[in-house]
């Protein structure tokens, strides 16, 4: 709409018109001019024209005065202008012209500038933003005012918009939007904007938000406040205010809207969200605007919503190689993935690793590159992009996954070494790597197997058996580690993991389950463990087995595991079904029946199955062995002439036999039974010659050897092995012979010819290795002789060492010799010693009971009762010992006074026991009756111990002493004499104190 004018100016340039008005050419120019005037105001501007039209038209007088002719000259100039201003406010095309014609006919006039600024409303109006420029910018100084100055600077500043110089334009809006003018609002609007497009956001976001609640603009500023938002990533703000204003309003950026609502969403991973908005985004643009972001995050989001199909449509519209398109490709491989597509999955991921805008999305890339890759059989071109995600990504999370796909080719490819040697780089393999890593270990470990490698197969099987996922090959695996166990002769551990293979589920699967029995049995059977190989060879043989070979085999071992463990019947079943059978192995079970026959006592039988052997296979490997069985049978029966003559047959007929040295051992075992000595001596001695390496010429020797010693001729056989080659005898070898035939005659009592003996080993061998045992079998010799005090040094001398096996009884020897010499003092340094040093329970307890009786006999009550409560207290102490110390216990208390304690003790044991502790503690308390002068209870208690303990020699004898005293006591003289005589006539033991007390005491009865 047009503007509308004041006429206050022109009226204002009338008010000097001087009194000549009233001339009528005056007055009709001034009417025509103010009604052109009037009419302007109100917009009728054709009439308005018109009348102006007239003023020109009037002509000027000349009679006129100066001033009044002057003044009519500026109506008419001023007429022209408006001439002009209402053919432009009519649209009519001449209206430029006429203000350029009034501009150059009145440069002068007040309106020229205003006819500049008029002239840019004209182009203004249409759109012809230069030419509006062009006239405009002839306003240099801006010297318009009010209404006028702010138009002029709108409209030259939209224009300079429209024709993209938005710096001056943007200085213009910059002035306008903070006055109050009717274009405010839009100079607002146009500086944001401005700013928008030059990326000064912080400024077109504080000036758009300026304009909420502007209804000018209410359909236009929300998208760019929202899209300023998004770029600051406010993406809450933008939900909050962009949601609202969309469905209450109809916005003329709706589409771009909806964008960036989705992208805010997508931003904050609300896919659901996301997807709703790209969805109302698409059905407004129509793929008008929609960009390679758009596609991407499109795309994206369906992919995340699992709308693979949607997201494959999506991702693939990306063309243009930048960050969407690299995460675009990895989410249109994984959704080609979803779809079952791989081909394409393993292109898209190509892709993606061959742009480097993201790292981890290019290692992405080539991950599932090279995976994919393995999956769809391009081996080579999964080896090498395996192996280059590995040396391009060191430190990647998924180098130990890589590991595991390089492991998973090579294993496809049988590279199994180089497998191995990858998977082991990886420190905490994965159930999937220990898949591989069990499957390519088993797989070199049989290779290892088949080149004979058995120990790198074992090593190879064992690792595989650590890293169980797949049951199967755990299974077989473990089938293989027995076998290459047999294979180095590890049996045990053969039979072990046999029958862990048994235990396994999956080994039932398996084509070796059944033929595993058989393996295990043989591997039980080298294992000597034959109860178990029977066991397993019958589970076999209950299997489904084809081939007779083996089924043959397999009867045969379980024949002889049977035969070991001495099932002899269960054996010969199993032998005679290899006999009816008339298999290659007829003649060994033939040759085992006849053993087993003669193991049963069947020596008939057996000689009769080895003759039929003979007969039926001369040829037979086991020909010799038989022909050895039958003599050595008949040697056993004790037809020694049949059995000689049997054996020379066989020497003859099979020289070269390994059974020629055992035929000559029994020959001389049989001479030796025929106490043919010398002949026995010439057969072994023709073994040691001929046959020296063998076993049998070690024994032969050592037969000649017993021979020697059993002649007590150690020298003469030392002389003859010497001359030997298997008898070449070190010194260590002589000494042991030698003493051998010292200690021999020390066994056999001869104590004399002992002493001499050691005397001379100790000439021959100064340095002798049985140093210690020659002087103690001396020394127990000279005890043997009574000549006890000569023994003394050589007990002495094994006591020097106290790591000798012979300290201990030496220590018990010599404290015999001082305890019957009575030297108790002596006695007990070495029972202590004994005590404290014992290794053997009953060392210990003879150390204790003998120290108990040798401070006993030195009246030692308090050592006494120390050694009683050791012996009572110990779990150690035997019953007898607990008895023993009883009797000890009551002699320290008789020696203290106690007498009534020393009675209970006697009581106690003499009650407990028909020991000679019993004796003696009966002995004793029959004494004590005696002391106190009670001889006829003191009999009585005698004679039952007399009566009741016959078997007690000493104490019989020293208790029908104490009957000869009480007698004397009750005055029965005659009683006591013949108690006496008969001790004298009847006890024959003549080394203790019986007889001499005996005949001390009848002496003096005698002389009274």
């Amino acid at each position: 709409m047009l503007r509308k004018y004041s006429l206050f100016t022109f009226i204002i340039a009338f008010l000097s018109i001087p009194a000549l008005a009233q001339q009528s050419t005056w007055f009709d120019l001034n009417k025509h001019y103010k009604s052109g005037l009037q009419l302007l105001e109100n917009e009728k501007y054709a009439a308005a024209s018109n009348q102006f039209k007239s003023v020109i038209r009037t002509h000027q007088k000349p009679s006129i005065k100066v001033e009044i002719n002057t003044e009519i000259s500026l109506i008419k100039e001023n007429s022209h202008y408006y001439i002009a201003l209402c053919a432009l406010e009519l649209g009519n095309t001449d209206a430029e012209s006429l203000f350029l014609d009034f501009i150059n006919t009145y440069p002068a006039n007040n309106y020229t500038k205003l006819a500049f600024y008029q002239v840019g409303r004209y182009y203004f109006a249409q759109k012809n933003y230069p030419k509006v420029i062009e006239w405009l910018k002839k306003l240099e100084d801006n010297s318009l005012l009010g209404k006028e100055s702010s138009e002029y600077r709108y409209k030259l500043a939209y224009s300079y918009f429209e024709v993209k110089e938005l710096n001056q334009a943007k200085a213009l809006f910059a002035q306008l939007k903070d006055e109050k003018t009717i274009y405010n609002e839009q100079s607002i609007y146009y500086f944001a904007f401005i700013s928008y497009l030059q990326k000064d956001f912080k400024i077109a976001l504080v000036e758009f938000e300026r304009l909420k609640g502007s209804k000018l603009y209410e359909n236009s500023y929300p998208y760019y406040i929202s899209a300023l938002y998004f770029l600051d990533k406010r993406y809450d703000d933008v939900l909050s205010y962009a949601i609202p204003i969309l469905k209450s309003s109809k916005q003329l950026f709706e589409t771009e809207m909806f964008r960036i609502v989705g992208a805010s969403y997508f931003a904050k991973s609300d896919y659901v969200n996301a997807g709703q908005y790209f969805d109302n985004f698409q059905q407004k643009d129509q793929s008008k605007t929609q960009s390679n972001q758009d596609n991407y995050q499109i795309g994206y989001t369906a992919f995340k919503l699992k709308k693979y199909e949607k997201a494959i449509l999506e991702l693939e519209k990306l063309e243009t190689a930048d960050e969407y398109f690299q995460s675009g490709m990895i989410a249109l491989g994984e959704s080609f993935l979803k779809t079952n597509n791989k081909q394409a999955a393993r292109s898209a991921f190509f892709k993606a690793s061959k742009l480097d805008f993201d790292k981890q999305l290019k290692e992405e890339g080539l991950f599932n590159y090279a995976k994919l890759s393995y999956e769809l059989e391009f081996q080579q071109v999964a080896l090498d992009a395996t192996q280059l995600f590995i040396k391009t990504y060191p430190q990647s999370q998924k180098l130990d996954s890589a590991k595991t796909l390089l492991g998973e080719i090579l294993l496809t490819t049988k590279n199994y070494k180089d497998a191995i040697d990858i998977l082991e780089t990886i420190p905490n393999r994965n159930k999937e790597a220990n898949e591989v890593y069990q499957k390519v270990t088993y797989y070199r470990g049989l290779e290892f197997y088949n080149e004979r490698a058995f120990q790198n197969g074992i090593s190879m099987f064992m690792r595989s058996n650590k890293n169980v996922e797949d049951d199967e090959i755990h299974s077989l695996s473990t089938y293989w580690l027995a076998e290459a166990m047999y294979e180095v002769r590890k049996f045990g551990e053969s039979v072990t993991n046999f029958e862990k293979f048994m235990s396994l589920p999956a080994s039932k699967k398996t084509d070796v389950f059944n033929f595993a029995h058989y393996a295990l049995a043989y591997a039980a059977f080298e294992h000597e463990n034959y109860r178990k190989a029977a066991t397993y060879f019958s589970r076999f043989l209950r299997g489904n087995e084809k081939d007779q070979n083996t089924i043959n085999d397999a009867i045969l071992r379980l024949a002889d595991s049977h035969f070991v463990l001495k099932d002899y019947d269960e054996a010969l079943v199993y032998y005679n079904r290899i006999i009816a059978s008339r298999t290659n192995s007829e003649d060994y079970a033939l040759f085992q029946r006849g053993m087993i026959q003669g193991l049963q006592g069947q020596k008939d039988s057996k000689i009769a199955t080895h003759t039929a052997l003979l007969q039926q296979f001369p040829n037979s490997n086991y020909s010799d062995d038989a022909s050895f069985e039958i003599p050595y049978t008949y040697f056993i029966k004790g037809d020694f002439e049949i059995a000689k003559t049997d054996l020379s047959a066989l020497i003859q007929k099979y020289p070269r036999s390994s059974y020629v040295p055992r035929a000559l051992i029994t020959i001389g075992l049989v001479e030796l039974n025929q106490d043919q000595e010398e002949a026995a001596l010439r057969t072994f001695k023709r073994v040691v010659s001929e046959y020296t390496t063998t076993d049998e010429a070690k024994l032969a020797l050592e037969s000649i050897k017993n021979i020697y010693l059993q002649n007590s001729d150690a020298a003469a056989f030392l002389d003859y092995a010497n001359s030997t080659s298997i008898g070449n005898l070190s010194t260590y070898e002589q000494d042991n012979i030698t003493f051998q035939a010292t200690n021999n005659r020390f066994l056999n009592g001869d104590y004399q010819g002992t002493f001499e003996a050691v005397n001379a080993y100790f000439d021959k061998f100064p340095k002798s290795i049985h140093d210690k045992h020659a002087r103690f079998i001396r020394a127990e010799s000279l005890v043997k002789l009574k000549r006890p005090d000569e023994a003394i040094p050589d007990y002495e001398y094994i006591l020097n060492d106290w790591t000798s096996d012979y300290t201990e009884r030496a220590l018990i020897s010599i404290s015999k010799i001082y305890l019957a010499q009575k030297k108790y003092n002596e006695a007990i340094v070495h029972l202590k010693k004994l005590e404290l040093t014992s290794e053997y329970k009953s060392n210990y307890s003879f150390a204790v009971n003998n120290l108990m009786e040798a401070y006993s006999n030195m009246n030692l009550p308090d050592e006494t009762m120390l050694y009683v409560k050791l012996i009572r207290e110990s779990n150690k102490s035997s019953e007898e010992d607990i008895f023993r110390a009883g009797l000890y216990s009551g002699k320290a208390n008789l020696i203290v006074g106690d007498t009534v304690q020393a009675v209970n003790d006697f009581t106690l044991v003499a009650e407990k026991t028909q020991t000679v502790t019993g004796a003696e503690a009966k002995y004793n308390l029959a004494h004590l009756l005696y002391l106190k002068g009670k001889y006829k209870t003191s009999l009585a208690a005698a004679f039952d111990l007399t009566n009741n303990m016959p078997s007690h020699d000493y104490w019989v004898a020293k208790t029908y002493i104490l009957i000869s005293d009480n007698y004397i006591g009750m005055k029965d003289i005659f009683q006591a004499k013949s108690t006496l005589q008969s001790i004298i006539e009847n006890y024959e033991v003549d080394d203790d104190d019986i007889l001499i007390t005996a005949k001390e005491k009848l002496k003096k009865l005698t002389k009274k």
